[in-house]
């Protein structure tokens, strides 16, 4: 060997040993640069799982109010749909006591008892339909009939005959009405 092949082969040989001492550091530091990385990867996972599952419970929150307010209201929609047919009754039995000349005290304490139950309905959301007069509005009323009435419009209500009803923006039934109807000008 020459002299400038032992001077690379010493060369090489000191790089080799720098490479080893320098090695065991750098692994180390790679080692917890990796478990670094790895460990910031897992909280970024962890922390989206967090606000998933939050966002998650927040829906159900909502969905569980929603559903008990729907429950709320289905069943005091039934309730009311279960009265009307009384409370139809009860007017009845009062018009019909308020023509017959019986006791006039009873049937005043009756007139009160209605108007009583009426506006206890009406705190709970119930909203009367009875149109003396006025348009006709199908969304709201139920054509039962035609009379002739001179002097006014085709199609306007004439006279109610059962009471519509209401709760909140859920017709719960038509007001049936008479509507007018004077010639061959029929709005149907």
């Amino acid at each position: 060997m020459t002299n400038s092949e032992e001077t690379n082969a010493d060369n090489e040989n000191e790089l080799d040993e720098n490479d080893m001492d320098q090695d065991p550091k750098s692994n180390q530091e790679n080692d917890f640069n990796a478990k670094l990385q790895d460990a910031y990867e897992q909280n970024e996972t962890i922390h989206n799982k967090y606000l998933r599952a939050l966002a998650d419970l927040e829906n159900i929150r909502k969905r569980s109010i929603r559903e008990r307010e729907e429950s709320a209201t289905r069943a005091k929609t039934q309730i009311f749909i279960d009265l009307l047919p009384i409370l139809d009754a009860f007017s009845l039995g009062l018009a019909q006591a308020e023509k017959a000349k019986g006791d006039k005290e009873v049937v005043q304490g009756f007139a009160m008892a209605m108007i009583q139950f009426k506006e206890t309905m009406k705190i709970y959301g119930l909203e009367i339909i009875e149109p003396s007069t006025g348009n006709f509005d199908p969304a709201l009323h139920e054509a039962i009939g035609y009379e002739k009435s001179e002097g006014v419009e085709n199609g306007t209500i004439l006279k109610t005959i059962r009471t519509g009803y209401k709760l909140k923006d859920k017709l719960l039934r038509p007001a049936s009405v008479i509507l007018v109807k004077n010639g061959p000008g029929n709005t149907d």
